[in-house]
């Protein structure tokens, strides 16, 4: 087999097992009207926005929706912190702090937390689904919130980012070029599987990057280099700790590529749950 057809054949066996991954995490489509929805959250300070924030805490949220009724039960689980306030919040829509006010207050803060609510709406119990809630833990130290966790539906997760020289950090490039990177990343085993494509540029190097915490300029070191570098790039790699997972889907990672006229890198894209 040639190397042409090798990576295309690569890229044929990726795409189609993107393709099933996708279908089978999306929980969002073709969810039957009376369905039993798991939904999962890992708190962490690192999750903490607009700014994260160092704390011992950790947490686990487990929750089932109840489609019919809307009706959400859930379990909390912490430690490291003693909390003044909990609460499930709902993300201000096009927020760029992707951060929203208290829609579930937790009656009580000892751990495990439990509880049940009823969601307002059925459009309150999709945007669960979607992924636009998150668990909040105070302290006083914290009172924005010490440690969060975003709320998703059980299993793989789909990630998603654009690539162009608007995106690059500290400065924008005018670069023409553009790219996507598409992926699948189970929380379970680790496992982030990927394919980035682009246009428009021959670069000379290429990685995942993890933004450091609390870099002012929202870059970070390499973490995942390319092993190959014409498109489609094509990788599977396991994250090291779940820390790194939280990170990923808390979009603390960014896929760059780099060229000799931008070495720091010419395009980017912030890699976000999809």
């Amino acid at each position: 087999m040639t190397r042409s057809r090798h990576y295309r054949f690569l890229y044929i066996l990726l795409s189609s097992i993107l393709g099933i991954a996708l279908v089978a995490c999306d929980h969002r489509i073709d969810l039957p009207a009376d369905a039993q929805v798991r939904l999962v959250a890992n708190l962490s300070g690192s999750a903490e926005r607009p700014s994260p924030v160092n704390s011992p805490g950790t947490g686990t949220f487990v929750g089932i929706l109840d489609r019919s009724t809307r009706v959400l039960s859930y379990t909390l689980t912490y430690t490291g912190i003693t909390p003044t306030a909990g609460h499930l919040h709902r993300i201000t829509p096009n927020s760029p702090t992707l951060t929203g006010p208290v829609e579930i207050p937790f009656a009580a803060l000892g751990s495990p937390i439990i509880g049940t609510a009823i969601l307002a709406s059925q459009g309150r119990a999709d945007s669960l689904i979607r992924g636009f809630y998150y668990a909040n833990l105070h302290t006083p130290a914290n009172p924005a919130g010490e440690i969060r966790g975003n709320i998703r539906v059980d299993g793989p997760v789909k990630l998603s980012a654009v690539l162009n020289g608007a995106s690059e950090k500290p400065t924008p490039t005018p670069s023409a070029a553009t790219g996507t990177f598409a992926g699948v990343l189970d929380p379970a085993t680790r496992v982030l599987s990927y394919t980035v494509t682009y246009a428009g540029i021959t670069p000379s190097a290429g990685h995942l990057h993890r933004i450091t915490p609390n870099s002012p300029t929202g870059v970070g070191p390499v973490e995942i280099p390319f092993a190959a570098l014409s498109s489609p790039i094509i990788g599977i790699t396991t994250l090291t700790t779940a820390t790194r997972v939280d990170s990923m889907l808390n979009g603390f990672y960014y896929a760059n590529l780099h060229t000799p006229i931008y070495p720091a890198g010419e395009i980017r894209g912030d890699i976000k749950p999809f």
